[in-house]
């Protein structure tokens, strides 16, 4: 479960806040002006996200005419029915 701080929060909280997401697991939502703007998580959860992201890119077909130009194709078609 995260936390959400402040940004001045975080800034008086920073150490803990990092203990809490290097040895808990416990990320730490950092708000300013009430909008999310980063997050801070352990190393070992930032590595199996990077890994993820590595699967997902290696299982995505390459774009090729085949795939690209039907999309292509479509796109204007979507935009004047919307209107």
């Amino acid at each position: 479960m995260e936390r959400v701080f402040s940004a001045a929060e975080a800034r008086a909280s920073l150490s803990q806040i990092l203990a809490e997401a290097g040895f808990a697991g416990r990320a730490a939502i950092i708000q300013r002006n009430n909008k999310p703007i980063a997050v801070v998580i352990g190393y070992e959860q930032y590595q199996e996200l990077v890994a993820l992201r590595e699967r997902q890119a290696k299982s995505a077909p390459e774009p090729t005419a085949a795939n690209v130009e039907p999309a292509a194709k479509a796109a204007p078609a979507a935009r004047k029915r919307k209107r």
